[in-house]
């Protein structure tokens, strides 16, 4: 127990001692006697004992008789304040044999073991701080590397952004030259179509004056036939076939007759293809094809693949109109039903 205690209780028996004189009826000597025992710090008098401190309190704290306590306070043995117990696992002993006093070295003891306690539990303390500024250490250096590696994703984040920026302008770009690449591609094509339409047409205009006549014989017991050969059956082929006068099949004149294709078919007849020198020779000569039916001849105007290609596919729609009895004819690669052209 410590010196600051002791006075505590030396405190509370002399306010207990003032109660008895009040009830008893004490005289001044005795109550001069009880204020020698208050004392309220170490600059009173010292002259009372510490056993004597420690009974007086003693008997306040355990004696049920309120006046036995006139100047010399009695100790019960069997009450005292030091008693035998273990203070962190160590075994103190007894502070006071049976009918005596605890000493200054009980309570040096005492003090040693409670400071020893202590300086464990500071010690047991002091360690823990100590993981926790490891602890702290720690954190603080994880939290720089935290910073760090933000600032680095953030610094590697801002380049790709950039980078993403001018990839968006890059394929922004890209996508107006494709625009522009695809509209050029369409003036091309069209320009195309038109430059195809174009040589179609002077091929056209080229075969403008060409007949074509088929079953025509062909003799190529010599050879490939001559064209002055094709001529001259071609000729005898007006008058036979298409009863053209005489007269009139001499006097017609050609710029080219032969044979298509140029090298011989075995087992085939080949056309004669008439390249006349007039277009008007050559129209009197197709106006005759009337004469032409029934017989295994024909006759046709010559035109490039891609007008006949469209034409065959006008023929059908031509004999269909015609079997409505209406009147249709084609023109080039234009089919026309009562004098009005039809459209694909």
């Amino acid at each position: 127990m410590s010196v600051c205690s002791s006075w505590h209780l030396c405190g509370i028996m002399t306010k207990n001692r003032s109660k008895k004189r009040y009830y008893s009826g004490h005289s001044d000597s005795e109550s001069n006697k009880a204020k020698q025992c208050k004392q309220r710090g170490p600059s009173d008098d010292l002259s009372v004992s510490v056993s004597e401190v420690l009974s007086e309190a003693n008997s306040v704290l355990f004696d049920d008789n309120p006046n036995v306590c006139s100047g010399e306070c009695s100790v019960d043995p069997d009450k005292s304040v030091f008693v035998s117990e273990d203070d962190g696992g160590v075994k103190a002993g007894k502070m006071a044999d049976v009918g005596g006093q605890p000493t200054n070295k009980d309570l040096m003891d005492f003090m040693k073991n409670m400071r020893k306690s202590m300086s464990d539990r500071l010690d047991v303390m002091e360690k823990k701080l100590g993981a926790l500024d490891v602890l702290e250490k720690k954190v603080s250096d994880f939290d720089k590397e935290l910073k760090k590696m933000w600032v680095a994703m953030d610094d590697r984040a801002k380049r790709g952004d950039e980078r993403l920026d001018r990839l968006e302008d890059r394929v922004d770009g890209t996508d107006i030259g494709v625009a522009r690449v695809e509209s050029r591609l369409a003036d091309l094509e069209k320009q195309r179509e038109e430059l195809r339409d174009d040589m179609t047409y002077m091929k056209s205009q080229s075969m403008r004056n060409n007949l074509v006549f088929t079953n025509i014989p062909e003799d190529n017991s010599s050879g490939s036939e001559s064209s002055d050969v094709t001529e001259a059956k071609l000729r005898t082929h007006l008058q036979s076939a298409l009863k053209i006068a005489k007269e009139t099949a001499e006097s017609i004149r050609f710029e080219r007759v032969h044979r298509s294709p140029g090298q011989p078919i075995p087992g085939k007849t080949r056309n004669i293809v008439a390249k006349f020198t007039f277009f008007q020779d050559r129209e009197r000569v197709r106006r005759e094809w009337k004469h032409l039916r029934g017989t295994n001849f024909f006759m046709y105007e010559q035109f490039p693949r891609e007008v006949t290609d469209k034409r065959r596919k006008l023929v059908k729609k031509m004999k269909e109109a015609r079997d409505q009895g209406k009147r249709a004819w084609i023109v080039y690669d234009t089919l026309y039903v009562d004098g009005r052209p039809v459209r694909d």
